[in-house]
């Protein structure tokens, strides 16, 4: 893959393509890890790479939020007045630890990988947008940025979904990374928040082509088991 970026939010980074429909952070549900479990030490794995943020003709969050002048707050694990995530665990699942980017609410990698340097990982992305907001645009140009990556393919339609009963849209495709086709996924959600604005999480989900059907298992754990409190 492409150089890692360091997205500081989710106009910068919702769309990202790092793995899409699940995530698993280290706040996972109280039956496998929760988010107070204090972090695991480093070690001298490297970080999970994710691709350049690409431009190109789609409209995407970032370019919504910057014509709006809408204000944007990176949310982390532990926030207050963040909504609370509990997230179950997939199995053969686990979180990413130091590997997790920077940028990433949260991160996990699967550990029955065929090249264990290069795992199908998922990451989660949330921020806080208040002002000018209209939660429709944020899920119409939601696919935008990774729908920019070099050689996209969209593998079926965008559908329209929900989490926890918050309503959101989701899809797969692959790209090209060098010369290397990679599979990607995407699930975005939007979280009316207490006193105003929105809350947007995003589920980003990439895997060497050929071992999607992870990654296609683990968002069916995550879409049946996801439960959000605001």
């Amino acid at each position: 893959m492409t150089n890692a970026m360091k997205p500081g939010s989710v106009a910068a980074a919702i769309g990202v393509c790092a793995v899409t429909l699940a995530l698993a952070l280290t706040g996972c549900s109280s039956a496998t890890k929760t988010a107070t479990e204090p972090a695991p030490p480093a070690t001298t794995s490297p970080s999970l790479v994710v691709p350049d943020r690409p431009t190109g003709p789609n409209m995407t969050i970032a370019d919504y939020v910057d014509e709006n002048k809408i204000a944007e707050t990176p949310v982390k694990q532990g926030d207050a007045d963040s909504p609370k995530f509990d997230f179950p665990m997939p199995p053969d699942w686990s979180a990413a630890g130091p590997r997790k980017p920077e940028w990433a609410y949260g991160a996990i990698v699967y550990d029955k990988a065929e090249n264990k340097a290069d795992p199908p990982f998922m990451t989660a992305i949330v921020s806080k947008l208040t002002g000018n907001v209209d939660p429709a645009k944020l899920l119409e140009y939601a696919p935008g940025l990774l729908q920019n990556l070099p050689g996209y393919e969209q593998d079926g339609e965008i559908q329209k979904s929900t989490l926890s009963g918050f309503e959101a849209i989701q899809f797969q495709a692959s790209y090209l990374a060098g010369e290397t086709r990679r599979y990607i996924a995407q699930k975005t959600v939007v979280i009316p928040a207490n006193g105003g604005g929105f809350f947007v999480l995003q589920l980003n989900a990439d895997a060497p082509l050929g071992q999607d059907q992870v990654i296609i298992d683990a968002a069916k754990v995550i879409n049946e088991k996801t439960v959000i409190t605001v």
